[in-house]
């Protein structure tokens, strides 16, 4: 029996699936897991890479039947509808877990009954550069946190971190697909984890590990880190998803300043493209 199923979704990652998988499969844990594999038809090899791993890997690797591209949402939940664990992990395509992550992550939720979620921190890693690096702010506390101020917390997001680096009790997941169908497919949002996230916060608590046990990585082909125009549309479509989600959770607080901060970061974002465009020296200046 299953205990743990790990999604990877993955688009056009030739370069890093290999690096993803492997560090999966390093992991030393005492229950049994699964890999299930949402390759959301590629350009590259990726496919390919990720088929070499199930024939290797049979008893561990399941890769999704191959499809026209279904974005991130359906593809992730895709994966989460078709998963045997009692709880879900996830590893994206370009991305790497530590040593222990594992572990870590399966025995502390086992020891937390009313928790739905533990997430941990994070290193954030540039693979043009080479440069790892620690996020400059901490969206919340660690230790336990209560649902309703995850709720608080990511409905006022203003920064990168988010508590998607984690393991989550299955049935909590499939309760929301059941409960808010709406949140959880199609092309309607360009993300999947803000409103699982926050719609979790209604069904328990969670713990925020001190501990740093994955590298996420940063580069140019990230919907939110691409060209201006995916910028725009992407915070569109988060200024939708904000509104939606604070009136699925009844939030009563402000979403003004949410509202505000997206508005001007897509602004920034704009100006400061359009400067590096024009003098192309400056980008050596941005971070």
């Amino acid at each position: 029996m299953v205990t743990i199923s790990v999604i990877v979704c993955t688009y056009n990652q030739e370069a890093t699936i290999a690096r993803a998988l492997d560090a999966i499969l390093a992991q030393q844990c005492t229950v049994p897991y699964e890999v299930i594999i949402g390759e959301d038809a590629s350009t590259d090899n990726t496919r390919k890479i990720c088929q070499e791993y199930a024939k290797k890997y049979p008893d561990i690797i399941r890769i999704m039947p191959e499809a026209p591209n279904k974005g991130i949402v359906d593809n992730y939940y895709g994966c989460v509808r078709e998963a045997k664990g009692e709880y879900i992990m996830e590893c994206a395509g370009d991305d790497e877990w530590c040593a222990g992550r594992m572990q870590l992550c399966i025995d502390t939720i086992k020891s937390n009954d009313g928790v739905v979620q533990v997430f941990s921190q994070v290193y954030y890693r540039n693979d043009h550069t080479g440069e790892i690096t620690e996020p400059d702010i901490s969206l919340f506390p660690t230790g336990m946190i209560k649902g309703k101020d995850v709720i608080e917390g990511m409905m006022h997001q203003h920064s990168d971190q988010n508590v998607f680096f984690a393991i989550t009790r299955r049935r909590a997941i499939i309760s929301l697909l059941n409960q808010y169908p709406e949140f959880f497919s199609g092309r309607k949002y360009r993300a999947e984890d803000k409103q699982l996230i926050v719609l979790l916060g209604t069904k328990g608590d969670f713990i925020n590990l001190s501990n740093r046990t994955y590298y996420y990585t940063i580069d140019n082909s990230s919907i939110t880190r691409g060209s201006i125009a995916k910028h725009i549309h992407y915070n569109i479509n988060m200024l939708r998803l904000n509104h939606a989600l604070a009136k699925a959770v009844n939030y009563r607080g402000s979403m003004l300043p949410t509202y505000l901060h997206i508005i001007y970061i897509t602004c920034r974002l704009v100006l400061w493209k359009s400067l590096i465009k024009m003098f192309p020296f400056l980008h050596h200046f941005h971070h």
